[in-house]
């Protein structure tokens, strides 16, 4: 059996985000884009080794996106447009593990949570699993989950570094 402390270290360090495909119950692709980040939202997510994570996403679509706004300027931007950045943005940020009965550092559960911080004062405390394997050399990492509303989803990532 390997330590969970060797997953930890292979999953370790900066992922960018690359695709996510939503199943129903019969495998059939859902054509529903993601209310909030949309059909190709941009993403990263950051593990260390001591066991916290950081998750940050949000869409890239430009109506999502006021290029008018700037931290550096409050006054910037309606009140409307921060909003509407908020609306179309997940972040939090927490510690991280793995299962313990892993047999493979490459196939295992992870377990983002309880949450510390998050975007949503909904979203502070929760616990999100998922499964999780590496491919080509621990390069590629795949998230299967099921969603709230019910659907499977696959999420790639790349390796960054």
């Amino acid at each position: 059996m390997v330590k969970p402390e060797d997953v930890m270290r292979a999953i370790s360090g900066s992922w960018l985000y690359l695709n996510k495909t939503s199943f129903f119950d019969n495998g059939t692709i859902s054509p529903t884009e993601d209310a909030v980040l949309g059909s190709n939202p941009v993403g990263m997510l950051t593990y260390n080794a001591a066991g916290y994570m950081a998750a940050n996403f949000m869409s890239s679509r430009p109506e999502d996106r006021p290029a008018n706004i700037d931290t550096d300027v409050l006054t910037d931007g309606t009140d409307a447009e921060w909003a509407l950045i908020g609306r179309h943005t997940l972040a939090y940020a927490g510690p991280w593990r793995v299962s313990i009965t892993t047999d493979r550092v490459e196939t295992g559960q992870i377990m983002h949570g309880p949450t510390r911080i998050a975007w949503l004062p909904s979203w502070v405390d929760i616990e999100l699993m998922k499964n999780y394997t590496l491919f080509d050399e621990g390069q590629v990492m795949l998230f299967r989950s099921i969603a709230i509303d019910g659907l499977a989803s696959e999420m790639f990532f790349r390796r960054l570094g």
